[in-house]
């Protein structure tokens, strides 16, 4: 059976799934007995030279030439954005045309809209290439997760950042030498604000909250930190007790019907299976009532990785029965409010560099392990690991160890 397929940018992920789905042309078929063509493609210039772009493609800068053209199957958007991109997509879904996208800023900004319409027009809405690219992160959770009870989510779904906390602790590198390093390798933008500020991270958490918890939050809704305040002196001072500085994203359901979601940077220690995750590689951690801990690991990125999870979502979407419907998440959970959380603090002191007997001794409990580090630039600083605690405890301790120091930095200790 012929798929003709209409596709939404031709930009990395576009030329990746047009290189695998020629190299694999005989592959698929033979196991799916499917003939996928991209019958046309819009891009943003007709003059740009594409080398090994076949002839047979049509290309076109007027999306009604995919849109309104009868013999397409299925649409693509790998194009970007959230303007011209929603509208295409609701556009195609209104023709009760299937579509898939690997767009986590529309999908976390504008999902449930969006969902909402392809279960009324009964038509396929994938989106695997949107978290985590080469991880099949989407289509497990929601198929295989279904007879089980998700309790949390956390992981690394932004190579840069994890890239460049890699070689800052491996390397000793400053954060603008790891961020140079990492747009010379071409793993970070030119401007890699979106990345190291949280947000991609973010974006791929509030696809996930909605899918497994059915949370609707947006960004102003949740805790977002980025690594830019994050120094080598800092991935230093954590190492002394064993700890790396990973940017994770948690999803915690905390009540009956309440979850809590964070971005960023925490201390992993070396027990959780997210210590062996470096420089561009993502992973996800999932915890159910059935499993316990399950990790998935592989690429985030890149043209292949992406483009093999796009062409996944278009064979679903090709073979799924007619009429069919968006699975959604049973659960309608909101944010919750405060959560008890362990913490590592890094305090400048000009004194004893450890946690004096008249810290009442209920407060001193709270402190699993403390060392002491010289900052190169700051001098002594002393290094705690908490237990987790209300965020009574967490004021009170930090009022009675900051009596003779000041606060350089806090992080959050990702449970193992």
């Amino acid at each position: 059976m012929e798929v003709k397929i209409g596709l939404f940018g031709l930009g990395t992920v576009g030329m990746g799934l047009l290189t695998i789905l020629e190299e694999q042309k005989e592959k698929i078929s033979e196991n799916t007995g499917l003939d996928l063509t991209v019958k046309t493609a819009m891009v943003s210039s007709l003059t740009k030279d594409r080398p090994g772009l076949s002839s047979t493609i049509q290309l076109t800068t007027d999306p009604k030439d995919i849109l309104d053209d009868p013999e397409i199957d299925l649409v693509v958007e790998v194009a970007g954005g959230t303007g011209s991109a929603k509208n295409w997509i609701k556009s195609a879904l209104a023709s009760k045309k299937p579509v898939i996208t690997a767009n986590k800023d529309l999908i976390a900004t504008a999902g449930e809209e969006l969902l909402d319409l392809a279960n009324k027009a009964q038509v396929p809405l994938l989106y695997e290439a949107a978290v985590a690219g080469g991880i099949p992160i989407i289509g497990t959770l929601r198929e295989y997760f279904r007879t089980d009870t998700i309790r949390s989510l956390a992981g690394i779904v932004n190579g840069t950042t994890n890239y460049m906390l890699t070689q800052m602790a491996d390397n000793d590198l400053s954060y603008e030498t790891a961020l140079k390093q990492a747009q010379d390798l071409g793993f970070a933008e030119a401007d890699p604000t979106n990345d190291v500020a949280g947000y991609d991270a973010a974006y791929k958490a509030i696809i996930l909250a909605r899918l497994v918890f059915g949370l609707e939050a947006g960004l102003k809704d949740i805790q977002i930190t980025g690594i830019q305040k994050i120094t080598d002196e800092d991935i230093a001072a954590v190492k002394t007790l064993g700890g790396q500085l990973k940017l994770l994203f948690r999803i915690d359901q905390i009540s009956a019907d309440s979850v809590a979601v964070i971005i960023a940077p925490q201390v992993v220690l070396p027990q959780s299976p997210l210590s062996q995750v470096h420089n561009e590689n993502n992973a996800i951690a999932v915890n159910s009532d059935n499993l316990g801990q399950t990790l998935f690991y592989g690429p985030g990125a890149g043209a292949r990785p992406t483009a093999q999870a796009v062409l996944a979502d278009i064979l679903a979407a090709a073979t799924a029965p007619k009429d069919a419907k968006q699975p959604l998440s049973e659960r309608e959970m909101t944010l919750a409010g405060e959560r008890v959380q362990a913490y590592c603090w890094i305090l400048n002191t000009t004194g004893a560099n450890n946690v004096s007997q008249d810290t009442k001794d209920e407060l001193r409990s709270l402190i699993v392990r403390q060392a002491s580090h010289e900052n190169n630039r700051l001098g002594s600083q002393l290094v705690l690991y908490t237990k987790e605690m209300s965020k009574d405890q967490h004021d009170a301790l930090l009022d009675a160890l900051t009596t003779n120091r000041t606060l350089a930095k806090e992080f959050v200790i990702y449970p193992c």
